[in-house]
């Protein structure tokens, strides 16, 4: 392969651009390579030929050379890294989550062909719609003898809690997705039906918005139909789901997403959709049901919920009548929809047609339900609850592919080409053991499109999953859907989970690329571009307490990682660089510091080396098992920012998400170190700053600010009380350091330039510098500057709803007194650590005992501080999980 998409002839001159369309070989691609050379490719004919389709993007990146595709993909996964597109993978314990893979090379479908996968999918909807209202209706098609009872009676996807609950609207689907595989003779046929809670649809859209930027000028060229407009229905067909007993029927109706959470392979997906249609992320715990009403659990108060777009499984919906284990649904849900208040999409029981076992018998449905030949038939599929279709397939086990009749967690399909005779006896033992478990499918090699790898194209076999949401007017379909590739070009599986990676899918229009329109709650109208369309539905002010409870402590780990950081940095600066000149006794007021915050252990400074303080420092930089440790402080810092990573501006998520892969080294040296520090509080600073240019003003900001403000605060009056001495069980054995080498190191900490200067003798002023650090109003580290906004911020917070209690008020009143104590307490501070001086100094004894005087005059402070947070959770985080300062 050359290293440009542009063939080169014989004598290695570049061939004029016609000849780009014709023999595919000449790319150096074949679909040979993936053992599977009779299957169906998506970029060439059988002889070689270039598909016409393709033609119109070949032209536009032939000009392109290796190097150039390179910063095309460079760009491309920049963008997926910017916005922190990720996934997880369950069964890699080391994999935690990953960047989104997606290919540059979207999968092209012409307009013809996607007309027919169009009309097949809505038709496949509807019949999947009309068949659920059977099941938990009146299950004709088991009394007729279409289906066999034991499809349902054995089926863990029905809900027999949900059997005569009919939805809202009567529709069960509102959001389903069928995954589709072109077989050799070029045909589309289903491979799995996606009814409970279909993942990928905002992967699809965020591919879009990727690829459509790095080839701007190919999707124009070849004229892609956009993704927008599906979100657009989606949204207003699931608005048009409201119950008809709403308890505000005089405006709009509340809609959530219901996500499992920031541990779920797709959580990104559900932030993503959440923002996209401008709808409130939520998780179970964020819920309440009271006499049969579903609430939203805010700060200021319990909001009805009139529509849930869930991403839970049906199962762990409602502990009280399904998965009695289950943390993430909502208890009495079930109840609630029953009574008609609340509506569920997809409706609850859904899941139960994802069972493979209904496949054989789908033709049959669509004649009886629809009256109509089934338009995208499945793959052949054999259910082995009936006696003929056990026999073909034991008979053929050598050919056929084995799955789960019923979804089971765990178990892949077993393909029985690739079992040895032994294997193949024991599956077929199963088999007979258990029929109904089992169904055979035939094996359908999977079409090949081309990737790009290392320099060039090679195939990779492909399945698309195709989306449909039901509009105000029926059912529609997106133009195009998530494309996934297998990890290998040998491998049959293509899944997320198996490490297959994803393509954008290009719906090719005869019309021009049009401006795409979204429709804002607030009846705004914006035009924008498709490749960079981004909503204009702002996400809803409705602040969730465990929302509230997640950004004050995003607010409280930045400040402490923040605090840590800088005194480490302090440390090492200060004995490495020849220009300051600390020995070990001026480093040892932070030792102490850093030892009392548990960073690093109690040393006694004539006994270690600097090298040995930053050894120890290295190791609190990058050791994950280190409790207080700056690597277990990020990671405390991103697991609560992402909780929340719905209220944070984008690019206040990329710095704390750049914060955390930030890693040092076992062996980097003391200027690596320094370096490696200065980052950290330069991207700290970036956190700080898109807080504070980017958040509205709202309680979101407020709660955040107020986790800041109170978490410098107390790491202030830490600094003040932990710098005096070494601990010891026998008080007569303390060391105190002296005050002038304390007041030195505060200085060094915070900076001389929010401090006073020295007095003509060079020693700094006690109570000027105190004053400076504790209350100057002007100084945006001082204590008296924390304490200040920490007023102005609680007034402002909502009154807090009827679930803290009917004490809630009295713990907000509380914590602002506690606020205004510490007010009153910080001149007394001053006045006390300026007596004990003076008497100090009377008799004689500045470096004794008297050195404590910090300890002790700040001790009232660091009492009354962390109460605030107490009671703060009390008043408005008393579902969530409790956290004491």
């Amino acid at each position: 392969m050359s290293d440009s998409f542009v063939p080169r002839g014989p004598d290695g001159q570049s061939q004029d651009q016609a000849s780009l369309f014709g023999d595919a070989g000449e790319l150096g691609y074949s679909s040979a390579r993936t053992g599977w050379p009779h299957a169906y490719d998506e970029i060439a004919t059988g002889d070689g030929q270039l598909r016409a389709h393709w033609q119109p993007l070949l032209a536009r990146l032939s000009p392109l050379n290796s190097q150039e595709m390179a910063g095309r993909i460079e760009e491309s996964t920049r963008l997926l890294r910017q916005n922190d597109v990720t996934y997880t993978i369950y069964d890699d314990p080391q994999s935690g989550e990953r960047l989104w893979p997606l290919d540059v090379l979207p999968l092209l479908i012409p307009f013809e062909e996607w007309r027919a996968i169009e009309a097949g999918a809505i038709q496949r909807a509807r019949l999947l719609d009309a068949l659920l209202a059977d099941i938990y209706g009146p299950q004709t098609m088991v009394a007729e003898g279409i289906l066999s009872p034991a499809l349902i009676e054995a089926n863990p996807g029905f809900l027999r809690a949900c059997h005569g609950v009919g939805p809202q609207g009567g529709t069960y689907l509102h959001l389903s997705a069928v995954d589709l595989a072109r077989g050799p003779d070029g045909k589309w046929r289903v491979l799995a039906d996606r009814t409970e809670a279909p993942s990928g649809a905002g992967y699809a859209l965020e591919n879009r918005s990727v690829i459509g930027r790095v080839l701007t000028d190919c999707i124009e060229a070849v004229h892609a139909r956009p993704l927008t407009p599906f979100f657009t229905q989606l949204r207003e067909g699931v608005a048009a789901l409201a119950p008809t007993g709403r308890a505000e029927p005089g405006k709009p109706p509340r809609i959530v997403l219901l996500t499992p959470g920031p541990y779920n392979e797709t959580y990104f997906e559900h932030l993503y959709l959440a923002g996209h249609l401008g709808i409130t992320l939520v998780e179970g715990a964020d819920l309440t049901v009271r006499d049969r009403r579903v609430y939203l659990k805010t700060v200021s108060a319990l909001e009805p919920v009139d529509i849930i777009l869930r991403r839970v499984d049906d199962n762990f919906c409602d502990p009280l009548d399904l998965y009695p284990d289950s943390a993430l649904g909502v208890a009495g849900l079930i109840e609630a929809v029953r009574a008609g208040n609340v509506t569920v999409a997809n409706a609850l029981g859904s899941g139960v047609l994802q069972a493979m076992a209904f496949k054989p018998f789908l033709p049959a449905l669509a004649q009886r339900l629809l009256g109509e030949e089934l338009l995208l038939p499945d793959v052949a599929s054999w259910w082995c609850g009936g006696e003929e279709a056990c026999a073909h397939v034991l008979a053929h086990l050598d050919s056929l592919v084995v799955k789960s009749a019923f979804p089971a967690p765990g178990m892949q399909p077993i393909f029985g080409a690739e079992l040895s005779d032994a294997e193949r006896e024991a599956l077929a033992e199963r088999i007979k053991a258990d029929p109904i478990a089992f169904v055979g499918q035939e094996r359908v090699p999977l079409s090949n499109a081309p990737i790009w790898r290392e320099g060039h194209i090679e195939p990779r076999p492909i399945s698309l999953r195709v989306y449909v949401a039901a509009g105000r007017d029926g059912f529609t379909v997106m133009p195009g859907g998530l494309t996934r590739t297998s990890r290998a070009g040998t491998s049959p599986i293509v899944s997320m989970q198996s490490g297959g990676g994803s393509k954008d899918t290009w719906v090719l229009d005869d019309t021009r690329p049009r401006v795409v329109t979204v429709r804002n709650t607030r009846n705004n109208v914006i035009a924008l571009p498709d490749a960079v369309a981004r909503p204009a539905v702002l996400p809803s002010d409705e602040l969730p307490s465990r929302s509230a409870d997640g950004l004050f402590w995003t607010g409280r780990y930045a400040e402490r990682t923040d605090g840590a950081v800088r005194l480490l940095r302090t440390i090492v600066t200060g004995l490495t660089d020849p220009a300051r000149g600390w020995s070990m006794a001026d480093a040892e007021p932070l030792l102490n510091l850093a030892a009392r915050l548990q960073i690093i252990p109690w040393l006694e400074p004539h006994e270690i080396a600097p090298s040995g303080v930053i050894a120890l420092i290295r190791k609190a930089l990058s050791d994950p098992a280190h409790a207080n440790g700056i690597a277990t402080q990020l990671s405390q810092l991103t697991i609560a920012a992402a909780s929340v990573r719905d209220r944070l501006p984008a690019d206040c998520w990329r710095a704390v998400s750049t914060l955390g892969r930030r890693t040092t080294g076992t062996r980097a040296t003391p200027v690596q170190i320094v370096l490696r520090l200065d980052e950290l509080v330069t991207l700290s600073t970036s956190f700080v700053g898109s807080v504070d240019e980017s958040m509205p003003r709202n309680d979101s900001w407020r709660f955040l600010e107020i986790g800041r403000r109170l978490e410098r605060a107390m790491h202030l009056v830490a600094v003040l009380r932990n710098m005096s001495g070494v601990p010891s069980d026998a008080d007569d054995d303390i060391r105190f350091v002296s005050e002038r080498r304390q007041l030195q190191a505060i200085v060094a900490l915070i900076g001389s330039r929010l401090l006073p200067g020295t007095q003509g003798s060079g020693a700094l002023d006690r109570r000027a510098t105190l004053a400076a650090v504790l209350a100057n109003g002007e100084n945006p580290r001082s204590l008296a500057f924390q304490l200040t906004r920490l007023a102005s911020l609680l007034a402002a917070l909502p009154r807090p709803s009827a679930q803290g209690g009917g004490t809630a008020d009295a713990l907000v009143a509380a914590a602002r007194e506690h606020v205004d104590m510490a007010a009153g307490l910080v001149h007394e501070c001053i006045n006390v650590v300026s007596r004990q001086a003076v008497a100090q100094t009377t008799d004689g004894d500045d470096e004794a005992e008297g050195n404590d005087s910090f300890r002790v005059a700040f001790s009232p402070l660091d009492a009354v501080l962390p109460e605030i947070s107490n009671l703060l959770s009390r008043a408005y985080f008393t579902h969530a999980f409790a956290r004491r300062a």
